[in-house]
């Protein structure tokens, strides 16, 4: 890289952005001190990166072709969303460029920890939403609505996709106001400005009270351990979990409401659980 004035590229925040970023990097020859998106301070000079969907297919592919493990850190570090992402994941590309498919084993290299550390925290965030996700049935379609820290999206259409092939639903990302739309063997990701609901029908109520009623039945209270309990479930899934539902969230209180049944409802199956 050339000794020039020291200066930070801007980008419009998006990942295909971030890949112009590195392709600009290179065809100018020289190393940002640091890569923001639009409206960020700096005290640096700023130079202005745009868009170009192919240049940043070129990056992709090159990373691709390092290893498949080296591009999938990068598409899961920058969706972790952590404070930074842009320099760490930009280091890291250049070290991947000099390094090669070793760099991912490089953790004496800062931005290679760095980099570990978001796809660590990505990842975990996908698997935990795979365990705890829960859907509702509006008018035979699948909905839920989650709040995660990260980009999850993706993941969780692989996983869901492939367990209910034949059915269609809905994830509303509320963080990032993205939705996941999914019919029969294809699904895309779009932004989603909000999201507003009808009430489920009373059959989607019925199956919420059971399943209330279950959560209760099976608990044990000579074993009752909130710190526990949080450690597998952390508190805040709780407020999108339907058996959670009406719940307050407050140490002492924490356990959901038995809600009513209709008399209409099978009493064989409540038998079952609850004679």
């Amino acid at each position: 890289m050339s000794d020039r004035t020291a200066l930070a590229y801007t980008f419009d925040g998006s990942f295909g952005g971030l890949l112009c970023c590195v392709f600009e990097s290179y065809m100018r020859k020289e190393e940002p001190v640091d890569i923001l998106p639009e409206g960020e301070p700096t005290f640096y000079p700023c130079h202005q990166i745009h868009t170009d969907l192919a240049q940043a297919k070129r990056v992709w592919k090159s990373l691709v072709h390092i290893s498949r493990e080296t591009a999938g850190w990068v598409s899961a570090g920058w969706a972790s969303c952590s404070a930074g992402r842009e320099r760490s994941l930009y280091q890291f590309i250049r070290l991947a460029y000099q390094y090669g498919a070793q760099v991912t084993s490089m953790f004496a290299e800062p931005a290679v920890d760095q980099v570990f550390r978001m796809v660590r925290s990505q990842r975990n965030e996908a698997h935990l939403y795979m365990e705890l996700l829960r859907f509702s049935d509006y008018k035979g379609s699948l909905v839920s609505v989650i709040s995660p820290k990260c980009l999850v999206l993706q993941q969780l259409a692989r996983h869901f996709a492939d367990r209910f092939p034949e059915e269609r639903f809905l994830i509303y990302d509320e963080t990032h106001r993205q939705g996941l739309f999914y019919q029969p063997y294809q699904w895309t990701i779009q932004t989603v400005d909000g999201l507003e609901l009808n009430q489920p029908g009373e059959e989607e109520y019925l199956f919420r009270s059971l399943w209330q009623r279950y959560y209760n039945t099976i608990s044990i209270e000579g074993r009752y351990n909130p710190k526990c309990r949080q450690t597998h479930c952390p508190k805040r899934f709780w407020k999108h979990m339907t058996e959670m539902e009406g719940v307050t969230i407050q140490e002492g209180s924490v356990e959901p409401p038995i809600q009513s049944l209709p008399s209409s409802f099978p009493k064989a199956i409540l038998k079952e659980i609850h004679p």
